[in-house]
C-alpha cells in the first residue's frame, strides 16, 4: 500500500503563480481504494490514533496474575518494569511462569505489546517488584 500512496503524492503538481494546478493519478487512487476496501474486509484495521486510556496501573504479583484482560477496543499496551525483580510476560491464555514466557523484564526494562494484540497479557514477578502498565484505547 505505501508505494501507491508515495506514486498519489509525486503526481500532486507543485503551486505556480498564486494558483495551484494538481494532477491526480486517478489510477493510484482507485487501486489504493481497493487495496484499502480488501484490508478493511480482511479485518486489518488502518492505522488509528488515539486520546484514551487507563493507567498506568501498578502490577506487582509473584504468582500468576492478569496485567490486561482481553479487550477488543485496545489499541496498544505498554508495560515499564520500574522495580527490582524480573517480570515475566505471557500473550494468550497460557500461564505465565518463569520458565514459560512470552518476555522477560528486567528491572528498567520497558515492552510495546505487538500493535493489535488485544488479547489476555499474563505475567508473574519471580521475585518482588512493580510494573507500571498503560492501555491506549
Amino acid at each position: 500500500m505505501g508505494w501507491q500512496t508515495n506514486r498519489i503524492l509525486e503526481t500532486i503538481g507543485t503551486a505556480t503563480g498564486g494558483t495551484q494546478s494538481i494532477n491526480f493519478n486517478l489510477e493510484a487512487i482507485e487501486a489504493l481504494m481497493v487495496t484499502l476496501q480488501a484490508d478493511v474486509a480482511d479485518g486489518i484495521r488502518p492505522p488509528n490514533s488515539t486520546t484514551g486510556g487507563t493507567g498506568p496501573t501498578d502490577f506487582t504479583s509473584t504468582s500468576y496474575g492478569t496485567i490486561a484482560t482481553a479487550s477488543t477496543g485496545r489499541l496498544g499496551c505498554t508495560i515499564f518494569n520500574s522495580g527490582p525483580g524480573n517480570l515475566h510476560i505471557t500473550l494468550g491464555t497460557a500461564t505465565t511462569s518463569t520458565s514459560v514466557f512470552t518476555a522477560r523484564l528486567s528491572s528498567g526494562d520497558y515492552y510495546e505489546v505487538p500493535f493489535n494484540y488485544t488479547g489476555l497479557i499474563g505475567g508473574i514477578f519471580a521475585t518482588a517488584g512493580t510494573a507500571e502498565v498503560t492501555q491506549l484505547s
